[in-house]
């Protein structure tokens, strides 16, 4: 007697049996095939295996063994080869090779960024503090004086000349155990120190101060006695260049003076004068080869003047209504020529919402070609001074205190126990300040990449000097009565050449 339903079972399960062993069968790994040689005759060769060696012979790249990983699937794919580990598939009935676990590990490897690598003097590695000296600023200007008054500047005889109130000192840097002596006090009826300039290498002993009633003098730091002063209704800014010393004011004129006469009225008589600027003049620096010099005001306004032609400036930077300009959002508070590409210009502004931008500007630019590199930087806290390194492709930037963010509108209420004596009191909650905030922070150039943040005091750096060998960098802070001197970027050793015992030896 027969069972229909008992039949059926057994036949589903035969079924299901042989379904399992072939797709056990094809989940198996393949073994590797003998190869054949390219050269076989495909008349003795199977269906197979001919249609194989024609694919092979037929595709664009022949497949290659890795020492990574010798096996091999089949793969009827019709994509192109490749040369990625685990994905090289060739086209018809390739062959792909099968990613084993190093294969993985060296893929992930490949396509993680590798930690940047920094010279032995960058600032990576260099930057730290050195010593401090006393410093304090005599009252001058308003509370929200995007650029107050920090009269410190660094002589290319390596004097730190800075301001004690009204008394002007100077400190021998070369020198550790030096003590700083005192250069000259302006007198009441002058105003209050508002500027100190220290000259170039034309004028290496001078140094220029400014008032805030409009008295200039300027002092030879050698003989310690005064060689000229003049007045003027303001000064705002004070920059020397090559037998040129620039006099910026509250107005957005510019006067150019010769330092090398002695005669105050014969400087008056041989004074340029020139008006773009439809604001307050900031900051300012001639270019090193002294061809160029570059201003900006407290409107946003940077300017280029050729010292061939000073009276009309050059139509650099980016169009606006017709002409070309270089315009911040906030007030110029730090500019800077590249020392090693000078065609280069990098500027900085400060905002009355606390945050700043840097600008790269070519000032050879027609301005219709575009740089591979970024050109603008935004960062949430003011710009107050930029630096180039002289030995290596990098960028220095000082920040004040930058955007305090409100702290969040969402009441929070703390869970305390009924018993806990501090329950009723507030909660407070500290808002958000920048991460840059009172600090210095070093750049790639041109490429603009972060290398590293020091923060350097905790209240706002008004400016900062750098030495002329350009190592160390003098952070003036007046708010804690400080010059603040570090190490930013150290000496730069040039590879040993072999000798000729090294080069002629036999190995």
């Amino acid at each position: 007697m027969s069972f229909p339903y008992t039949r059926s079972i057994f036949q589903r399960k035969r079924t299901l049996s042989s379904l399992d062993d072939e797709e056990s069968g094809s989940n198996k790994r393949l073994r590797r095939q003998s190869t054949l040689p390219f050269d076989t005759p495909v008349s003795t060769l199977s269906p197979g295996h001919e249609e194989l060696v024609r694919a092979i012979h037929l595709s664009p790249r022949r497949p290659r063994l890795s020492g990574a990983s010798s096996s091999f699937v089949y793969s009827n794919s019709p994509s192109r080869a490749s040369s990625i580990a685990g994905d090289g598939i060739i086209s018809g009935f390739g062959l792909t090779r099968s990613s084993s676990s190093s294969d993985i590990r060296r893929k992930r490897e490949s396509m993680t960024p590798a930690e940047p690598t920094y010279a032995a003097h960058s600032a990576y590695h260099v930057l730290r503090s050195v010593n401090t000296i006393d410093y304090s600023v005599a009252p001058a200007g308003a509370v929200t004086d995007p650029a107050p008054a920090s009269p410190v500047s660094w002589s290319q005889s390596n004097a730190v000349v800075f301001g004690r109130g009204n008394r002007v000192h100077y400190k021998n840097m070369a020198d550790t155990e030096d003590v700083a002596q005192q250069l000259c006090k302006i007198t009441s009826s002058m105003g209050n120190l508002h500027l100190v300039q220290c000259g170039n290498k034309e004028q290496a002993n001078i140094v220029a101060l400014a008032t805030s009633n409009g008295w200039i003098q300027l002092w030879d730091l050698v003989a310690k006695k005064m060689v000229m002063n003049w007045k003027m209704k303001s000064v705002t800014l004070v920059c020397f260049g090559d037998n040129m010393l620039t006099i910026g004011d509250e107005k957005g004129a510019l006067r150019h003076y010769d330092p090398r006469v002695n005669d105050s009225t014969k400087v008056k008589e041989q004074l340029k004068k020139v008006s773009r600027h439809q604001g307050r003049i900031l900051t300012g620096a001639w270019r090193e080869d002294g061809k160029y010099l570059a201003t900006g005001d407290q409107n946003g306004l940077v300017l280029v003047w050729d010292a061939r032609r000073p009276r009309v400036p050059l139509e650099v930077g980016e169009m606006v209504q017709r002409r070309r300009k270089m315009q911040h959002v906030g007030a110029v508070t730090a500019l800077t020529w590249c020392p090693w590409h000078s065609k280069y210009l990098v500027t900085g502004d400060s905002t009355t919402e606390g945050t700043g931008t840097i600008r790269v500007w070519d000032v050879d630019s027609n301005g219709n070609s575009t740089s591979e590199w970024p050109t603008k930087v935004e960062l949430d806290a003011q710009v107050t001074s930029l630096h180039f390194s002289p030995h290596i492709r990098e960028l220095l930037s000082t920040h004040g205190p930058g955007k305090v963010a409100p702290p969040p509108t969402t009441p929070v209420t703390p869970i305390t126990p009924i018993d806990d004596p501090f329950a009723s009191a507030p909660l407070f909650v500290d808002p958000f300040t920048s991460r840059i905030s009172n600090s210095a922070v070093v750049h790639q150039f041109p490429t603009m990449r972060h290398v590293t943040t020091m923060s350097i005091a905790k209240k706002n750096i008004a400016s900062s000097v750098l030495s002329p060998n350009g190592h160390r960098i003098v952070f003036a802070v007046p708010e804690e009565s400080q010059l603040k001197v570090w190490e930013v970027w150290g000496k730069f050793k040039a590879p040993r050449a072999p000798s000729l015992y090294e080069t002629c030896a036999i190995r």
